[in-house]
């Protein structure tokens, strides 16, 4: 037989054997990490242990995936115990009646809440020689911002951005103003089947917004006009309701001003797939991140850091964000999600949006910006 036809045989048998590994192997994972994830320092092993192995966590009720806490555990022998808040005001309560609470680590809050558990004393400083993932991984845009420069006291684990959702099915979608905060203020055709965020921040921004105003304004007359513009909306309001999922997945309501991750993970549940739509409103809106931080009660630091880092593990931040439907703040988590969740508004805004957009700013949640807000709160809940 000649060498030719020899190695002809060779290389098929070689591509034959391939084909039947690949077959026996399965398929590889979407989310199957391709990035480099870094060893958990030694140190942080040994105070885990020392601590006692375990991690008191304080979360949102019945949002992150208890897989990702269950593999965490099994992984590094540190029991989880939970304690859950329904919104972020009780859990600032909670630590305001007792700063030391004994908690390890408090995931999912807001900025604005971080910043203030920061200056009441409740946040501690990270140690970033225990956080090599984070290093890593975090985005650059949310590394060293003016309200924390080197991310002393908090973490990002996923952003937002504030918006609305319109159900097509019963919306005119070429309606001139869907595209626009003055759609959910000032269209008359939709009464009783709106949803505004039962938050003041969030429901006066986007007032402050629709007047081309900075969502963080403290500006008396600017607030006050604000005022007028959600005074005129109430009669047309069905709920003040910051998770408004059951009347808009049963089509009770068809307009929703709401979080877009939030907006994303109901368009899932909707008996006509693909009738919500999520909208970025034109003249812009408040982009944050839900952070966590470590508390200066937390008996178990350690342990904190070793979950914190964990969390930027590539495979574990894609649970994650599959789950809370979020967009990442990992530098590579966004390109193991679907097309469909990439596509979906305010995922990867588009050029020279964030540039309309506000971030946050201590003058809307303490001061006057704070007591302006209270009072127009306290009178359109009347």
């Amino acid at each position: 037989m000649k060498r030719s036809s020899l190695k002809k045989i060779s290389l098929i048998l070689l591509i034959a054997v391939s084909f039947i590994l690949g077959i026996l192997a399965g398929p590889l994972s979407a989310a199957e990490p391709k990035y480099k994830d870094y060893p958990v320092p030694k140190e942080v092993m040994d105070q885990v242990r020392k601590e006692g192995s375990k991690l008191n966590v304080y979360n949102w009720a019945e949002w992150w995936p208890e897989e990702l806490f269950k593999n965490f555990s099994k992984e590094f022998g540190v029991k989880v115990v939970f304690d859950y808040y329904a919104d972020t005001e009780e859990m600032v309560a909670k630590f305001k009646l007792n700063p030391k609470a004994p908690y390890d680590v408090v995931l999912g809050m807001g900025i604005a809440e971080a910043i203030r558990l920061r200056a009441s004393g409740v946040a501690s400083d990270l140690n970033w020689d225990w956080l090599p993932n984070v290093k890593a991984y975090l985005k650059d845009e949310y590394k060293n911002r003016a309200f924390d420069p080197g991310n002393r006291f908090q973490l990002p684990d996923s952003g937002y951005a504030t918006t609305y959702a319109v159900n097509s099915k019963y919306v005119d979608m070429k309606d001139p103003q869907i595209g626009s905060w003055k759609f959910i203020f000032e269209n008359q055709k939709y009464a009783n089947k709106i949803t505004m965020l039962d938050n003041m921040y969030e429901a006066i921004g986007a007032a402050l917004k629709s007047l081309g105003y900075s969502w963080t304004s403290d500006n008396k007359a600017e607030l006050m006009q604000a005022k007028e513009v959600l005074m005129k909306q109430k009669p047309r309001v069905m709920a003040y309701d910051s998770w408004p999922r059951r009347p808009l997945v049963e089509e009770e309501a068809w307009v929703s001003q709401t979080w877009d991750g939030d907006a994303w993970l109901v368009s899932q549940d909707m008996p006509t797939k693909g009738s919500l739509k999520g909208v970025m409103p034109k003249e812009g809106t408040y982009i944050s991140t839900n952070t966590d931080i470590i508390p200066t009660g937390s008996k178990h630091p350690a342990a904190a850091h070793l979950f914190l880092n964990y969390l930027y593990r590539t495979d574990v931040n894609v649970l994650l964000i599959k789950v809370i439907g979020y967009p990442p703040v990992h530098k590579h988590v966004m390109e193991f999600m679907s097309p469909e969740m990439k596509a979906w508004p305010g995922f990867i805004l588009p050029d020279g949006y964030i540039e309309k957009c506000d971030m946050v700013n201590e003058r809307s949640f303490t001061g006057k910006g704070k007591d302006l807000r209270l009072k127009i709160w306290e009178d359109l809940k009347k």
